[in-house]
């Protein structure tokens, strides 16, 4: 069992190292560093409303960005592997494909926390220069965007492990709007006939329910999250990242280079 925890972390180690010096990750956060600050000018041009227009920014730049992140590079992990033959390597020597797989979502899960947190120490000084405070509820906010992007990282791998990097990304895409418009397909579905809701609550419970993991509206009006709210989000997450990394273990196993 160590012997396999070491090699799930090297090879998590050599994936955030990959993954880091890649240039579009660079360019992405630089990116994202730059819209963040930019909205301190969308801030300054409202009408007394600066910190919540900064906040409500700052958190939804924070979020697209890391969701860009978690799309175009994790979609291209296992892929880039197979393509360029060195995936061989890897399994030629004593590493098991469960551990090439899980090294992989866990240095990417890794890179996708450094760009978070530096991204999110950014958002939460101009906070603090505005309210002269830490905001607790948008440090919670940043934290559940980063589970977010976690559990869509499971769910890039998984459809990398059938699928080209082009369609990975398409289908993570998908994922990510239809588990946002999950209240949406709800309550569609309470007003539709039993042909249309069956279909649309079946869609309800299949997919993940993001919005579990969007604290945007907590941070602009300064709510706290519960223990018991804090405690669900994390089962929540626990419990279907764990499902798709099952399940894209299953595939990963059956495929034939």
């Amino acid at each position: 069992m160590k012997a396999t925890f070491e090699k799930i972390r090297a090879i998590a180690y050599n994936t955030t190292r990959e993954t880091i010096r890649d240039k579009l990750l660079y360019s992405l956060i630089a990116f994202a560093v730059l819209v963040i600050a930019g909205s301190l000018l969308a801030g300054s041009v409202s009408l007394g409303q600066d910190v919540r227009v900064i906040e409500s920014f700052g958190l939804t730049a924070t979020l697209v960005f890391l969701l860009i992140i978690t799309i175009f590079i994790g979609t291209q992990l296992v892929w880039r592997e197979v393509e360029r033959k060195t995936i061989y390597m890897a399994l030629s020597k004593p590493v098991s494909r469960e551990a090439f797989y899980l090294g992989k979502f866990f240095g990417l899960a890794l890179t996708v926390a450094i760009s978070a947190i530096m991204m999110g120490m950014i958002f939460l000084i101009l906070i603090a220069v505005k309210t002269h405070g830490l905001n607790v509820s948008a440090l919670w906010a940043v934290l559940f965007i980063i589970l977010e992007a976690w559990l869509l990282i499971a769910a890039g791998l998984m459809f990398s492990s059938f699928t080209s990097p082009i369609a990975s990304a398409i289908y993570t895409f998908c994922l990510v709007l239809i588990g946002h418009s999950s209240s949406t397909v709800w309550s569609v579905a309470q007003k539709s006939r039993l042909v249309i809701k069956a279909p649309l609550e079946f869609v309800y419970y299949i997919f993940p329910n993001l919005e579990k993991f969007n604290l945007r509206n907590e941070v602009v009006y300064n709510f706290h999250p519960s223990a018991t709210q804090v405690l669900a989000v994390l089962l929540y997450f626990v419990a279907y990242t764990t499902f798709l990394l099952l399940l894209g273990l299953a595939i990963f196993r059956r495929d034939e280079f």
